[in-house]
């Protein structure tokens, strides 16, 4: 089932460090979408629930070298 969960990327330094985000999350199995917001720090991801769950994208977005907050 497709569900969709947003996190809060506030130590973004530059647009290419969102877009470097937005590639893990990508690349990752049962992800359908990703909108990441340099901007504003807003990751959106959508995913199918049965193959990915929001703890393995926080942990994608802290292997990143950033901090992520639930939103």
């Amino acid at each position: 089932m497709s569900e969709t969960t947003q996190f809060r990327v506030m130590d973004f330094d530059c647009p290419s460090c969102a877009s470097t985000v937005e590639r893990a999350l990508s690349n990752q199995d049962g992800v359908e979408d990703v909108e990441v917001h340099y901007s504003t720090g807003r990751v959106e991801i959508d995913y199918d629930d049965s193959v990915a769950d929001p703890a393995t994208f926080e942990q994608t977005i802290e292997n990143q070298g950033y901090t992520p907050q639930t939103a």
